[in-house]
């Protein structure tokens, strides 16, 4: 079977695309290398910083023209699916709120559901006709909420170096809770403001989250820094997922591996976007 140009181009932009998110997930594991060991310095503790928050000003807009930079002209319920977007975004940042502060537990595989209904807001964002507009409001989001985000991960990273334990909490939830999902969450804008499909911006975000939290991030800390793997990880107890409750033993090298594998594998479906390839060939035509 012969493949189209538009098939190839297609594939090519998701290739990149995965390339970009690991290249990503590489930095942020060197940022947290960087946080739990003081020798690295400031001056690359910094870097590593400013790198993460550059990323999320320019490469949003980057993925407009990788987007194609289309118009795409509205249908009829799209604003009263974004309204709904934004309402389903509101409960799904509530679901790490109501378990870690009301709870006092992980969300656990709830964490999924969370990333498919903050999918949303990326999937029905309203494009804007004007390219300048479309600039200015992702430049806009990543200055108000990055900028400021980044700021309390430096802070937090200061009472770590301190010698501050509690302070990892603070660490973990401004980098990992609030960051990574802003970031790719407006990259992922970038897209849909490109003419992407509501699906595929959807796809973006819910694999670069999928990718951020498979653990590969693990893996590139120790592999990165020049460290052999642990054998044992007992602190993944503290997971989003309870990894030692989901084996029944605290995980090893290979448990963890398998873990990786598995939802690195999802991530990568997601993006090349086999359940839509799957939706349209088989079960759309069933109806």
């Amino acid at each position: 079977m012969k493949i189209s140009k538009e098939n190839k181009e297609n594939w090519k932009k998701k290739l990149m695309i995965l390339g970009i998110l690991i290249g990503i997930i590489m930095i942020t594991a060197e940022l947290d290398w960087a946080a739990e060991h003081s020798s690295v310095g400031w001056t690359l503790r910094s870097f590593w910083i400013a790198l993460l928050i550059q990323i999320g000003i320019f490469l949003p807009m980057g993925f407009i023209y990788l987007a194609g930079n289309n118009i795409i002209p509205r249908k009829k319920n799209d604003s009263k699916l974004f309204l709904i977007s934004l309402i389903l975004f509101g409960l799904a940042n509530g679901i790490p709120i109501y378990f870690y502060v009301g709870v006092g537990i992980s969300p656990g595989f709830l964490l999924y559901l969370q990333l498919i209904l903050m999918g949303l807001i990326p999937a029905y964002i309203l494009q804007p006709k004007n390219v300048g507009l479309r600039h200015f409001i992702l430049v806009m989001l990543s200055l108000t909420i990055l900028i400021p985000i980044g700021y309390f991960i430096n802070d937090a990273i200061d009472d770590l170096w301190a010698g501050t334990p509690t302070m990892d909490t603070l660490y973990y939830m401004f980098f990992w809770g609030l960051f990574m999902p802003f970031l790719y969450l407006i990259l992922a804008i970038g897209w849909k403001f490109g003419g992407g499909s509501k699906r595929q911006s959807w796809n973006i975000f819910v694999s670069a989250m999928l990718l951020q939290t498979s653990t590969l991030e693990d893996f590139f800390y120790f592999l990165l820094n020049g460290q052999p793997l642990p054998g044992v990880w007992p602190w993944m107890k503290n997971f989003v997922i309870n990894l030692e409750v989901l084996f029944g033993h605290v995980p090893t090298d290979l448990d963890l591996l398998i873990f990786c594998s598995i939802i690195t594998s999802i991530a990568i479906l997601i993006l090349f976007d086999v359940h839509g390839y799957i939706w349209n060939k088989y079960i759309s035509k069933t109806k």
